[in-house]
This record gives C-alpha cells, structure tokens and sequence, in this order.
C-alpha cells in the first residue's frame, strides 16, 4: 500500500509541474492535463489537473477544460474503374482540436490501387548509333502498354530524343555537317541524318499506343563530333517542362532514359564559351526544342537531383555495358534513379526495355515511406502497423502488393501555444515519398484560450472582488485596471513604498528581493524573463539542452531548474525516448545484434557495427556493397576534400595507401577511365561508429 501511496504522490507532483499559469490560458497552454477553476470563493492552486481541483473543493461547474476533438473531413474510398483517379490514401482530410502537449492518435490506410495513374516519358539517345535501340521501342510499344495496362490502366506515355549543343566543339557547324551531321563525302553509300539540335520533345503524354508508335517510328536519328552527350540537359527539360510534356499533378511519374554513351557536366559549356549557368527551369519553344542550348551551360548533377526529387520523377538510366559503372555513379547522386543494362539490338529476342520498365514500376508499387512537412510547434510520428509490412514499427513498409491495405498509427502533438492567435491555425500534410498530391491533409486548431475569457457575458467588470472595483473579475481572477495590480487589484503601481517582507524568501538567510531576478512591487515578486516562483527563486532555463533545446523542446518541459519530460521521454534533459521504436531493424531490436539504450543501439559482440547494428565486419565483404559507403568514398576520391562530403557521410579519412592485407572491407570501385578507386571501412575508436579510410589520387 505505501509504495502506491507513494506513486500516486509522485504522479500527483508529475502532473502538477506540468500546470503552470496565473491566468486561464496560460494554464490550459502549459499541459493538457491542467484545467482552471473559476470559482470566486476558491481558495487553492487555480490551475491544476482536474481531479486535484474537484478533490480542492472546486465544484465541477465551475472547472474549465477544454476537450479535444476530432472530425474526419474527407473521406472518398479508392476508386478503380477506368475512368476513375484512384484514390490511395484513406481519409484524405481529418480536423483535429487540441489541447498543448497532448497526444492525438488516429489511424490512417494506404493501399497501392490498381488504377492509380503512372505517366511514362521515354528519353532516347538520338545518335546515329542508337537507331536499332529506336527501332526496337517502336516494336515493343504494343506490350509496354499491354504490361503497364496489367497493372493500372490509367497509364500516359510521351516521347522526346536529345543529342548534344550545336556548337564547335560538340558538334561540327559546317554547312554540309548541319545539313547532314553524318555526311561523308568519300562514302560509297551515304547515310542521311536529320539536323542536329540538343533535345527536343517530340509527342506530348498520351493513352494511344499506335500515336506513340507512330512517332517512334518516325523518328531521324542525328550526329555530333564527341562522345559525351547532352543528356543532363535534356533530362532537365524533360522534368521542367511539366505542361508542354503533360505530366500530370497527380501521378507516379517515371522517365526512361537509354543512351550508348557518357554525358557533359556543368562546366563543359565553357568549351564552347558558354558561361551562364544552367537556371533549371523550362525553356521548350514552339517546336519542343530546347531553346536556350547555347545560352546556359549544362546543368550539374546536384542541380539535377534537386529537380528530380522536387517534381518526384523516377528515372531509369538503361545503358550499354561501357557505361554502366559511370551511370552507377550518377544513381547514387540522384534521388528515385537506378541503372539497368540496355542489351544489344542484334539480340532478336530482345524485350530489354518492356522488362526493365515493368520491373522498375513493380518495385515503385512495391514499397511506400509516409513523410510530413514540417510544422513549427507541431510534433507528428507515423508507424505503420499492419502484419503485411516489412519494417513494421516505422514510416517505411516493404512487400506491399496491389490492393493490400497497409495501417499507420499517427500521432499528432502540439508542443506549444503560439502567443500570436493568427499562428494557432496549422496544417500539416502526410504523403507517400515522391507523391505528394496523393496525401492526408490534418487541420490542426490549438486550443490556447479558455471559453470563459472570451465570454464577456460571464464577466463581473469593476468588481468589488478586485478591491474597490479596480479590475474585471475574469475567470475567477482579477485582470486589473491601469497602474493597479496584485492578486487582487490592492497594489498602486503609482505608491510602491509600501513594505519588501513579502518579496524575501523566508528561512533565507538574505535581505535579497526576489532572489534578485525579479522586483518587489507592492510586496510582489514580478520576475524577471526566465524566472518565476513567488520569490523569482526558479531559472526556468537552468535545465539540460539536448538537440540545443531546453529539455529537447517538445519532449519536456523546464520546471525551477529540473527538467519535468513527457510520458514518452525520460534523463537529465528529456533526452531519452522511453520505447525501443527508434532501434527497430527489420522488425528486430538492434537486429538482434545489440541493446536498445536510450533510443540508440548499443551493438554487442565482435563486429557489428551502424545504427542498428546491421552491418558485421566479419560477414564477408558485404559492406563494401552499402550504397552510402560506396557514394561518400566516390565523393571524398572525386573531390580530394573530405568537407565536401560530410552531409549523410560517417566519418571519412583520405589515406596514402590501402593495401588488401590491412584487414577485412577493404574495397574497390572501377572509375570510367578504368582506375580503380580503393577504400577501406573501418571501426572509430569508440568501437561502434564506421570510419571510412580512402585512397588518394596519385
């Protein structure tokens, strides 16, 4: 009994701390467990939790403590018929009204539909030497439309071909060449090419296969002088030109680019004496060619991936095996991209690119990660919880098929009442990565301000409670007239002689007022910012920082120097999460490999390392294989500068020389020149964080 006693006692003060305020508002906006009594005639705390007031003797009538609430807003159920958009994303709009710091839980579908629209744009290297690669689009045009078609039926396709920038020394400007790129005056039997340009959009999106066909078929291959292309430009305007090309707002967007060789980078238009740079935007004319080719220089690969994950554009780079480990690169640059082999023509059974494009949309359908925007003073965790996910417990699920119904746990938290009432309105949108327009939308309405002070109905003005009449009685306590304040309205703000006692905190062995961090008016503390307690004797910033906020922000708050954390939060500065969420891998703790203490993995046993142990040293060379080790030791070897690298890098060393005998992981990437780049991953001193060491260029 004692040790209940006892809990109940520490939940009580728990709460308590929580509930601060002299007024109605600033109590409810401190914590959504504390309500205010409105009872002239009460005597105790005015803000505490509920039951502690009705336990004062504060009768139920007169508590305010505003409810919570929520109202779906929006609700339409998927739609799979043909001339449907389907909707994925079940409710679509929810509005929730809410106290600070409560935890608002509901729960959210996403289901991949079958008619959900997917729009595909095919990029083609228009080069004299991809002409069989063109001729084999057109003839499987029919069964990439017949394999998309299986798996949603709302399907467009557009269609656009580049080359390079019309200039010396890209391409050759002679009057025969810019007739006929692929003139040869000694040739027995010429070959015709159409006049060189750098990209052009040849056939906006569109449902008919034969349309598409058609213009496939038609099209004139051309020719430049060297071997890189053009195609970052051409990809960007692919991207950009979002209306001209007709992708649509709402759709899984997916470009298909296939060449045969390397391309030009940001920089390369200096060759040519272009030096303006590459400005991102659109710039078709009437004709679909790119019109600023010899304005702007290419554009470089950052740009590049910026656009793409800003319009949520997937690309797949199919490419001829000399250039497969160059694109390798790119992809590891570039957000939603990957790299497939583009087979020979002379294959006869080659349906290279109808089996590329179904693979790369069945892995699209295949996984979804649930983000937010971010909102100030707005805390939002999304886990999915359904059986069916791979990587339950986390905004990620893997092995989705289409028509499987995949749960989300979503909690919404406001963490703050903002003091401006414009900035109570919030709205934060949760969608699948890289759809944005297929969403959730969640008006959040904080409730910072108590019925009864909004109420003039209620209010007693001049009230002979508040001395004299000299302040409104308002929620059961005085607001005062100018230059009169005190509990009740007693003090003159014009006679401030009266006597300090009631400013000096008793039993100290001091004469300072107010601890000196406030000052004595009428006998009243009114402290200084930062300070509170009758005596100004509590420093409301004297607690721990953790994320460089007091008490981690959202996860607690500074009660008189000591940190008072959420129920989900606990430590000196709220910084440890209470459950193990944070180290799930694969649907285990630390993958089995290690002990989840304070939200982190503590990884045992010899050589397991990474964030949730999933990585071992002694499990072969599977780490060399890590994409992120393999693109920040591709950085640190490109740039010779470690600093250019150390966004979403572990820690990296450039080294002399690394040798295989040095141990385990030691690792190579063969360069398009033909070099070899060598990089080792190591363990840091602390035995658990990855050190990647590389090799200079010599």
């Amino acid at each position: 009994m004692d040790v209940i006693i006892s809990g109940l006692v520490h939940l009580g003060f728990f709460l308590e701390a929580q509930c601060v305020g002299t007024t109605c508002d600033e109590c409810i906006s401190s914590s959504y467990s504390c309500a205010w009594c409105t009872q002239k005639t009460f005597t105790g705390p005015r803000c505490q939790p509920r039951g502690a007031l009705v336990a004062s003797e504060c009768e139920t009538r007169y508590i305010e403590n505003p409810e919570s609430q929520q109202r779906v807003d929006e609700h339409v159920r998927d739609g799979n018929g043909l001339n449907l958009n389907a909707v994925q994303i079940q409710p679509q709009r929810v509005r929730i009204t809410t106290r600070s710091r409560k935890d608002y839980k509901f729960t959210m579908t996403f289901r991949a539909a079958n008619n959900f629209p997917v729009d595909l744009y095919f990029l083609f290297d228009n080069s004299y030497s991809m002409a069989n690669h063109i001729k084999d689009l057109a003839k499987l045009a029919n069964d990439i439309g017949k394999s998309i078609g299986d798996i949603s039926s709302n399907y467009l396709m557009g269609y656009g071909v580049f080359q390079d920038k019309v200039i010396l020394p890209f391409t050759d400007t002679s009057p025969p060449r810019l007739a006929n790129p692929c003139f040869d005056k000694s040739a027995v039997d010429p070959v015709i090419c159409a006049p060189p340009f750098e990209f052009r959009h040849l056939l906006n999106m569109t449902k008919s296969i034969a349309s598409f066909k058609e213009q496939v078929d038609k099209t004139e291959v051309t020719g430049n002088i060297d071997y890189p292309e053009g195609s970052l430009d051409a990809i960007l305007q692919a991207i950009t030109c979002k209306s001209e090309i007709g992708w649509r707002s709402v759709s899984r967007k997916l470009l298909i680019f296939a060449s045969n060789d390397r391309f030009h980078l940001a920089g390369d238009g200096r060759l040519a004496g272009i030096v303006n740079p590459n400005d991102g935007h659109c710039h078709l004319d009437g004709a679909g060619k790119y019109a600023k080719e010899l304005e702007q220089d290419y554009p470089s690969v950052s740009q590049l991936a910026d656009i793409t994950e800003k319009n949520e554009v997937h690309i797949i780079f199919a490419v001829t095996s000399n250039q497969l480990q160059l694109f390798k690169l790119l992809t590891d640059r570039i957000p939603q991209s990957k790299v497939e082999l583009l087979s020979s023509p002379n294959d006869t059974s080659n349906k290279n690119i109808k089996d590329i494009i179904e693979k790369k949309y069945r892995e699209m359908i295949s996984e979804v990660e649930m983000v937010h925007t971010k909102v100030k003073g707005v805390d939002v965790q999304i886990k999915a919880t359904s059986e069916e996910c791979q990587l339950r417990g986390t905004n990620k699920c893997k092995g989705l098929e289409i028509g499987t119904e995949i749960k989300f746990d979503v909690e919404v938290k406001v963490t703050e009442c903002p003091s401006n009432p414009e900035e109570r309105i919030k709205e934060v949108v949760i969608y699948p990565e890289s759809l944005k327009n297929d969403k959730l939308v969640i008006d959040i309405e904080m409730l910072c301000e108590c019925p009864c002070s909004e109420d003039q109905k209620t209010w007693d003005t001049s009230s002979n409670v508040c001395t004299a009449g000299n302040g409104t009685l308002k929620c059961g306590v005085c607001e005062c007239h100018k230059d009169r304040f005190g509990s009740l309205c007693e003090c003159d703000a014009t006679d401030l002689d009266g006597p300090n006692s009631g400013c000096i905190k008793p039993g100290e062995n001091s004469t300072l007022l107010c601890s000196g961090t406030g000052k004595c008016e009428c006998g009243v503390c009114t402290c200084d910012e930062g300070y509170s307690g009758p005596f100004c004797e509590c420093n409301d910033r004297a607690c721990g920082i953790f994320q460089r906020e007091i008490c981690g922000g959202a996860n607690g708050r500074c009660v008189c120097g000591q940190c008072v954390c959420e129920p989900d939060f606990t430590g000196d500065a709220c910084e440890c999460p209470t459950s193990n969420s944070n180290c799930i891998y694969d649907e285990k703790v630390c993958n089995n490999a290690g002990t989840c203490e304070c939200g982190k993995c503590k990884c045992k046993g010899e050589g397991y390392i990474g964030q949730f142990c999933e990585n071992c040293f002694f499990c072969g060379n599977s780490l060399c294989e890590v994409p992120t080790y393999r693109r920040c030791a591709q950085c640190a070897w490109s740039s010779q500068n470690v600093d250019d690298c150390r966004q979403d890098c572990p820690e990296i060393n450039l080294v002399d020389t690394i040798t295989s005998d040095e141990g385990p992981n030691v690792c190579s990437i063969i360069q398009d020149d033909g070099c070899s780049l060598y990089f080792q991953i190591t363990r840091s001193s602390n035995g658990t964080d990855v050190v990647i060491n590389v090799q200079k260029t010599t």
